[in-house]
């Protein structure tokens, strides 16, 4: 099959690394003859692309994953930039992928012109799901049904590759979101409240391990750099070195970091992906909500509570105590996950005839 992937490029790495993982699974299930690319967050899919491009030179198109059902701003309510009434005009199988649903509360979710948007492309889509981070409840609750949850694809970055260890010191990864900061930490001061604390903990940590700053995107280089500034045995990565054609570079530090404290989703995502235990920071119900879906939800720490940072490092010696047995638990959680995805893609298979 000639598959056109279209998902977020050329801003995040996290969105590199769920790519690998939809690619991985591609080749895994299906007869692949190319995989092309296309960047949902610029790429509008017009009468002229659709006819010429999409129709006639691919034979499925494969939207996400990522956290795509966002951005009051974007003309359709979510990131997929086509108009609605083009969506029938897709003349091959088309499947939306483990898809996130991205809304802050504070944002009163889905404008309605997003949600009719939506339907449409429910109506024409051979296959559409959402990921497991809660996505499914929050999204249910605006649609009043309920579609199918996958294990997110970045998941699977480990199918059929290898990841070199660039790093021979014992590491620990933190993973900090600075995009959005209104909504991540609620105020300026406790946005400065959080780099003090965090400071702490750095310090702590870097007594026993290399501490290594891992940003996403580039709004998240500054604050990664105020964290550890003048703190021994830390280094902030070098995010041009693997923006982006060399994001698989980064993926392979979350494989063999001792542990992860991460604010992204996929700062959760990829280390379990190895079972390289991990701590969530949440600052969006996606964290708490992945958290949950896996049974670790022991493992979440809350940006918003007053305890912070005492709360981490309890945490941090629960996981440090239970290192081994957690290990373990991320094994069993992983084979349920690949069972789960091997079940949705014999349920994609069996829509596109294969």
């Amino acid at each position: 099959m000639r598959i056109l992937h279209t998902y977020c490029l050329n801003y995040n790495i996290g969105d590199y690394a769920l790519g690998i993982g939809v690619k991985n699974l591609l080749r895994k299930y299906l007869d692949v003859t190319l995989i092309g690319n296309t960047n949902l967050q610029g790429r509008e899919f017009n009468s002229y692309y659709i006819h010429e491009v999409v129709n006639k030179k691919y034979d499925l198109l494969v939207i996400g994953g990522g956290g795509i059902i966002h951005g009051a701003h974007w003309p359709n309510g979510w990131f997929w930039l086509i108009e609605k009434d083009l969506i029938k005009e897709i003349k091959i199988p088309f499947i939306v992928y483990g898809v996130g649903y991205n809304y802050w509360k504070e944002e009163g979710g889905i404008p309605e012109r997003g949600i009719i948007h939506l339907e449409e492309t429910m109506k024409y889509s051979t296959y559409f799901s959402v990921r497991n981070d809660g996505s499914q409840v929050r999204l249910a609750e605006q649609f009043g049904r309920t579609v199918p949850a996958i294990p997110d694809p970045g998941f699977h970055v480990d199918i059929n590759s290898k990841y070199e260890r660039k790093e021979p010191l014992p590491y620990v990864l933190i993973q900090l979101a600075n995009d959005k900061p209104e909504r991540r930490f609620g105020s300026l001061e406790k946005r400065d409240s959080f780099v003090r604390q965090m400071r702490e903990i750095t310090q702590h940590l870097s007594k026993r391990y290399k501490v290594i700053f891992s940003p996403h995107v580039p709004e998240d280089i500054p604050l990664s750099e105020e964290v550890s500034a003048g703190i021994a045995n830390t280094k902030v990565w070098d995010f041009g070195y693997f923006a982006f054609d060399h994001s698989d570079e980064a993926v392979g530090y979350y494989k063999y970091a001792e542990f992860v404290l991460a604010m992204r989703g996929h700062g959760q995502i990829v280390p379990i992906a190895f079972n390289t235990p991990v701590i969530s920071l949440e600052n969006h119900p996606k964290h708490r909500g992945l958290m949950e879906n896996l049974g670790l939800v022991e493992y979440n720490v809350s940006l918003a509570q007053d305890d912070f940072q005492e709360e981490l490092i309890g945490k941090i010696n629960l996981l440090e105590a239970n290192y081994f047995a957690l290990k373990e638990k991320y094994q069993t959680i992983n084979q349920e996950l690949r069972t789960s995805s091997e079940s949705a893609w014999g349920e994609i298979k069996n829509r596109l005839g294969k």
